[in-house]
């Protein structure tokens, strides 16, 4: 999936077109914790993020893109 960080906030990216600082996540929830965990999202947007604002951007990204955090796992 990507995102991009538009100076002021984070933006799924699915027609990979929106101007601004861009970065690739993998579609899992353990890959996100993980970039959040090692301030990954901070340093590819080059800002201080609130972790709950990456965590709301990307649920909502992930829900789109697997059809529910649940779909996965059934």
């Amino acid at each position: 999936m990507r995102f991009t960080f538009d100076g002021t906030k984070l933006i799924p990216d699915s027609g990979k077109s929106n101007s601004g600082r861009g970065f690739y996540l993998c579609a899992d929830e353990n890959c996100v914790e993980t970039a959040i965990k090692r301030r990954a999202f901070n340093r590819a947007c080059r800002q201080n993020i609130d972790t709950e604002e990456i965590r709301k951007v990307i649920g909502q990204a992930l829900d789109n893109f697997q059809g529910g955090t649940d779909a996965k796992k059934s």
